[in-house]
């Protein structure tokens, strides 16, 4: 994010206490707005440090406890009123100007005819035009860090401020300072502890802050959920990691309203858990546990856009079991699903946290009780992407007919090693009344022992029989699924174990393919990927933020605009790290077949990256598998994609 504010000097100007004057009226109204202006001292305090996953838990202490630690008041600084347009640039003069007093606070009368806006904004001028602002979109307004990051999110979205709703940006800033971070020593490192802690958080936000509301009724219905999670633990210095995987598919209705708000009622699911845990990998051990979960209701509020997409605030949760010696905290997160158009089908891609903490004895009944946030034990960062597909009213074996793509991709976990992540990639085509026919799959594999490619002759082929029970559910060999009410996608997932000591998961989209290519010239679609690396030095996994996008500028061309993040696991005796990208622009050269496979190929500095997969009958939904690998390498890390254009 490219910050108009300087990282080296506090913002401090000439004056005395606080005091208010207006520069363009001689009648002011009695409208006033106040706050403090704060920034960075100059060196850094001796806190307590802190990682990306703890600061979220700022959502769960006190609001006396939830804020940025280390800021410091900025004395005798001129503020003033101004307006801007879209890009941040002042409109005309000065409004009104005031001076903060020792303790930084300010205070500040609008002129007659000016209202609290998205694009009134107070500034704060150091030395070598140095600047930090803030949005006047209600009458408390503090000049910080977080204000100016704010507003530079917007600003960088090409968000029209003007008509910003004011409550919206309120909400949003609020939630930025409830995390719990030290300060950098200046705003250059400041505004990067807030682009890592809050970055993904604010982007989605931004993203979605200034869409109108959809009509939700065209989505309401039954749904059911598929999602394979890629997982890593750490435990904060005491030489113990683990490599996890989730699966797990639940049943919600969306009931929906005109307005665009939705009731989502849950009503229980089933799931399986694996953690691959211990000091190293060598001395790593696996363990597996399934659940299965009905009869549970919960209902919770959500909205939907004129974008097409769902929006589910996450609430905070804590989580433990009394006697137990460890609990887990997880922050609130909002989750974009993002519907196909024509179709009652959603994808979302998660990036979520956990802390766990020890439990202590609060009312010396000698049994654990509760958490104790002082006494940390380790951070678990989850990466997914579920699809929630509405399940058809009724459905029989000839309602699933004729060429499908299948994308798949597993995870194996085994004592002591290895870790292996397969993807494959393969057609298939259903005869409508029990069989289903398969060609060659191209696949790879990469391990914590190296790479494998597993593509099959081109002359294999076979068929396996299939089943469809009325609820939606699809049967292959034994492996059950579920069709959408639209026949045209079907989602399969699970977990198994051939012994004690290992288990493996997988997910499987397959989408209906066309009779001709689809015509994708100036679609614009969300990118969602996901990426593993199972080296034998570090684990790796990679996720693209909400506002990631892919454009076809041709029938062979794309531009990608993306925001890739990065979750590291060192190794099983070190803390977790994270890599927060930069917005990068990349070309893909793209191939797409009359029956819909296609490929695509990133070519960057050293670097390639490729996605096999297939566009569906009219080029709304492209699944794909991927690679990564350096220059003349192998490849290191292998992952899914899935492409949904926009409205």
């Amino acid at each position: 994010m490219a910050l108009a504010v300087s990282s080296v000097i506090a913002l401090t100007g000439c004056g005395g206490g606080s005091s208010s004057s207006d520069s363009d009226s001689d009648t002011t109204s009695s409208q006033t707005i106040s706050g403090t202006a704060s920034a960075p001292a100059g060196t850094v305090a001796q806190l307590q440090s802190t990682n990306p996953l703890e600061i979220a838990m700022s959502f769960l202490i006190s609001p006396a406890q939830a804020e940025i630690t280390g800021l410091q008041p900025i004395k005798g600084a001129d503020v003033e009123l101004i307006r801007v347009d879209d890009d941040g640039n002042q409109i005309g003069d000065v409004l009104a100007t005031t001076t903060t007093s020792i303790s930084g606070d300010y205070e500040l009368t609008l002129p007659t005819g000016v209202s609290l806006a998205g694009n009134l904004i107070v500034r704060i001028t150091g030395q070598n035009d140095r600047i930090m602002r803030a949005q006047v979109v209600e009458q408390d307004v503090d000049i910080s860090p977080v204000s100016e990051y704010v507003l530079q999110s917007f600003i960088d979205n090409g968000t029209d401020l003007d008509t910003l709703d004011p409550e919206k940006v309120v909400k949003l800033s609020g939630k930025v300072e409830e995390f719990d971070l030290t300060a950098g020593a200046n705003l250059d490192e400041m505004f990067e502890k807030l682009n890592e802690v809050a970055g993904d958080y604010v982007a989605t936000q931004v993203a979605l802050i200034e869409t109108d509301a959809g009509d939700a009724t065209t989505i309401s219905g039954n749904y059911r959920s598929s999602a394979l999670s890629f997982n890593l633990h750490d435990s904060d210095n005491a030489g113990y990691g683990t490599y996890a995987l989730d699966y797990y598919s639940e049943f919600f209705s969306f009931d929906g309203a005109a307005d665009g708000s939705v009731e989502v009622t849950f009503s229980g699911g089933e799931s399986a858990y694996s953690g691959l845990g211990g000091p190293g990998l060598a001395n790593a051990t696996v363990y597996y546990e399934t659940d299965i979960y009905q009869d549970e209701e919960d209902t919770f509020s959500a909205a939907f856009n004129a974008a097409n997409v769902l929006v589910v605030e996450g609430e905070f949760e804590e989580e433990f079991e009394a006697g137990d010696d460890e609990g887990f905290r997880y922050p609130a997160a909002t989750y974009p699903l993002q519907k196909v158009k024509g179709e009652n089908l959603f994808f979302v891609q998660a990036q979520d946290g956990a802390v766990r903490y020890a439990l202590v004895d609060t009312d010396g009944d000698s049994e654990t009780d509760a958490l104790d946030p002082s006494e940390k034990r380790g951070d678990e960062a989850f990466r997914s992407i579920e699809a929630f597909v509405e399940l058809p009213a009724s459905a029989s074996i000839s309602d699933i007919s004729g060429a499908y793509g299948r994308v798949y991709l597993a995870s194996y976990v085994n004592d002591g090693g290895p870790i292996e992540v397969t993807t494959e990639a393969t057609t298939l085509n259903f005869d409508g009344q029990g069989t289903v026919a398969f060609t060659a799959t191209t696949s790879d594999r990469v391990s914590t022992t190296g790479y494998t490619n597993l593509d099959e002759p081109a002359s294999t082929s076979g068929s396996l029989p299939y089943s469809v029970d009325s609820d939606g559910t699809v049967t292959v060999d034994g492996s059950k699924g579920f069709v959408n009410s639209g026949f045209n996608f079907i989602a399969f997932g699970g977990a198994f174990q051939e012994n004690l000591n290992s288990a493996e998961f997988d997910t499987t989209y397959i989408v209906k393919l066309p009779d001709a290519a689809p015509a994708v010239t100036d679609k614009t679609y969300r990118l969602m990927f996901l990426g593993v690396t199972p080296s034998a030095s570090e684990l790796a996994i990679s996720t693209t933020r909400f506002a990631s996008t892919l454009t076809m500028t041709s029938e062979t061309e794309a531009t990608i605009n993306a925001t890739t993040d990065e979750v590291i696991l060192p190794g099983f005796g070190s803390n977790l790290t994270f890599n927060k990208g930069e917005a990068s622009m990349d070309q893909a050269s793209v191939n797409i077949a009359a029956n819909g496979y296609t490929t695509m190929t990133v070519a960057g500095v050293g670097e390639t990256t490729t996605l096999e997969g297939f566009f569906n009958e009219d080029g709304s939904l492209g699944v794909f598998r991927t690679t990564y690998a350096e220059e003349n390498g192998d490849p290191t890390e292998l992952g899914v994609a899935v492409l949904i254009e926009l409205p």
